[in-house]
């Protein structure tokens, strides 16, 4: 690990250049979204330290790779990402039933007060459990028209709001639990990568971002990387945990999981919307994630980072 870091280091040191049209260092892109012959800087570098927890070996390799690269040619940015992804870091989206996070551009609680209220405590089998919504009252007849969606599944519908989140995992994404792993242990929306390769508490790095289907609204036709896409210019970092219904003040989730949230509310067509699940079913072969997830309740303030340590995402 030591001899690793080291490498990582001078990398880093001699690595100065940066890919102007790939700011936001999305390594689960393809490599043809950006400039395939600019060298990655000392961001992607921080990226190499998951796997070197998880695969010490690969990370190593790699790192040797880029050392013997820099110094005859340059590495690119494609070819990072090839190798983020040929070692399965790049996690599937998941869509969750309104937000089980909350900021003031998101902060309606009355469905999920309903829910709460008709189960009594209990999860109902039926109906994922919403968060905190958009609020609805200033939209227009005309923007909440209903749309027959062909390709999301469960309760997605207009006027309501979904978090989506975009997970990158030490862990991949082989949703097998066949290893003598607790596949009950899965937490809602993760899969594979919380219990990929037989990891127990594997690097977790889901980002999450807030969309209100709205009739007319604008339309982004690539909302799987819609982190990228749609722009996170007001979000926030912290060291949390899952946010599916498994997970109470009961029963605590096993996993660390570090959030990146954006605090705004993003407005979205609903052929956008839909688009999303075409993209999911057809690129992935999705199909459990084309329906909405639970939010969980929200757990006493005593299990709750600190605010301190919620901090503007760098």
């Amino acid at each position: 690990m030591l001899r690793l870091l080291a490498v990582t280091a001078c990398l880093a040191k001699v690595a100065i250049a940066t890919c102007p049209d790939d700011p936001e260092v999305d390594l689960c892109e393809t490599t043809g979204e950006e400039t395939g012959s600019a060298f990655r800087g000392s961001p992607w570098m921080a990226l190499l330290l998951p796997l070197a927890s998880a695969r010490p070996k690969v990370a190593t390799g790699l790192a040797l790779a880029l050392a013997m690269a820099v110094g005859a040619e340059a590495v690119t940015c494609g070819e990072v990402k090839d190798f983020y992804k040929s070692e399965q870091c790049c996690g599937s989206p998941t869509t969750v039933l309104s937000n089980p996070h909350k900021s003031d551009a998101y902060n309606n609680d009355t469905d999920a007060m309903a829910y709460d209220a008709a189960s009594s405590g209990r999860r109902l089998a039926s109906n994922p459990r919403p968060g905190f919504m958009c609020p609805t009252d200033t939209l227009t007849d005309a923007q909440m028209t209903p749309y027959t969606f062909q390709h999301c599944t469960g309760d997605v519908q207009v006027g309501k709001s979904y978090e989506v989140h975009y997970v990158h995992s030490s862990a991949g994404t082989d949703n097998d639990a066949s290893d003598g792993m607790n596949a009950d242990l899965l937490a809602d929306g993760l899969g594979g990568a919380a219990n990929g390769r037989g990891l127990l508490n594997p690097m977790v790095v889901v980002q999450g971002q807030i969309y209100q289907i709205v009739n007319g609204g604008p339309t982004v036709n690539d909302l799987l990387h819609g982190w990228t896409v749609v722009g996170h210019n007001n979000s926030v970092m912290y060291s949390g945990s899952t946010t599916g219904q498994s997970h109470d003040n009961s029963v605590c989730s096993p996993y660390v999981i570090t959030w990146h949230v954006d605090k705004d509310c993003h407005q979205v067509s609903p052929e956008s919307f839909d688009n999303l699940c075409k993209q999911m079913k057809d690129l992935y072969g999705m199909s459990v994630d084309l329906a909405p997830h639970g939010s969980r309740i929200l757990v006493s303030p005593t299990y709750v980072v600190q605010s301190q340590y919620v901090v503007p995402l760098a």
